[in-house]
């Protein structure tokens, strides 16, 4: 190679690699799909029912009815342990929603789907013609404002109730023993859940060559790095980078994560496509340029065959 550079030097204009590296181009194309997420809810009970036997009775019907809903056999998710606001179905003047106790089943939940995977649906009955006393009201206020963690709030009430507190989605209470009860949320439900949010790809990473490309790539160049892409094990880039077959580069690609939406909600996958330069032999020989410049070709941070980007 010394005496290659002085004869470069002093006849540079008319030099031609007699071994120039072969070289050429590879693209590469990684989608990030939508991914159901576990259905995670719990129950708010607010009921006034005289009767215990139908006390009993209602709120059995209603967790028995939105778990085949929410949580059919297959689904993955979880409940919430049933929150009642009113013990014995019998409506105290002054109620309120613990959050303390939102927050730690929330916690459980991350723990065992993973954080970032969760928004809960909470569903609230209230079968009374009131509205809510300000401290509930604001509490389920505060409970939908709460950033990342907050639920969406579902509800099966009265009109009364639906007019001075919002609510994501609700039905209509009709009477207890209505067969139909609980159809409206039963249709959201099969609507909406379970949520969607785009996949988080796993930080090993994926292959950047196919055993055959493997068996015959000696080095490789990045040529084109659009957002989210990088390597797992190796520095991407348009540098040369030798192939190890003891252990192949990996790359990676990440996407900024978002709470899970309703999966009637259009969640356009992401596509990365990036392209590779790759080298099958005499990758440190010469390459001339289109400009007329003549330059070796794994030590020159650039890909060749498509131009900068």
């Amino acid at each position: 190679m010394a005496l290659l550079g002085a004869l470069l030097a002093g006849c540079e204009t008319y030099f031609v690699d007699p071994y120039p590296p072969e070289i050429s181009t590879l693209s590469r194309e990684r989608v990030v799909k939508a991914q159901d997420t576990p259905v995670v809810y719990g129950l708010v009970f607010d009921l006034h029912i005289p009767n215990a036997a139908e006390c009993t009775r209602v709120k059995e019907q209603l967790r028995a009815a939105l778990r085949a809903a929410l949580l059919p056999t297959g689904r993955e998710g979880m409940e919430f342990s049933p929150r009642d606001l009113s013990p014995g179905c019998v409506q105290p003047n002054s109620r309120s929603y613990p959050y303390w106790e939102y927050a730690a089943q929330v916690r459980q939940a991350e723990e065992l789907f993973g954080r970032g995977r969760v928004k809960p649906v909470l569903l609230y009955f209230n079968n009374v013609e009131l509205p809510l006393p300000s401290s509930l009201r604001e509490d389920f206020i505060n409970l939908q404002n709460g950033g990342g963690n907050a639920p969406q709030l579902w509800a099966l009430t009265t009109q009364e109730v639906l007019s001075n507190t919002r609510f994501a989605q609700s039905a209509p209470w009709t009477y207890s023993s209505d067969p139909r009860l609980t159809a409206r949320l039963a249709e959201l439900a099969r609507a909406q859940l379970p949520f969607i949010q785009l996949e988080q790809p796993s930080a090993e990473g994926f292959a950047l060559f196919t055993p055959q490309e493997l068996s015959w790539v000696r080095e490789f160049k990045g040529c084109t790095r659009p957002s989210g892409l990088d390597g797992a094990n190796f520095v991407y880039g348009p540098q040369s980078i030798p192939v190890n077959a003891a252990q192949p580069p990996r790359f990676r690609v990440t996407v900024p994560q978002q709470e899970p939406v309703p999966r009637n909600q259009r969640l356009e996958p992401v596509t990365v496509r990036f392209t590779l330069e790759v080298c099958r032999e005499h990758c440190e020989r010469f390459f001339s340029t289109p400009e007329g410049e003549l330059l070796a070709w794994n030590a020159t941070p650039r890909c060749f065959l498509t131009g900068p980007r």
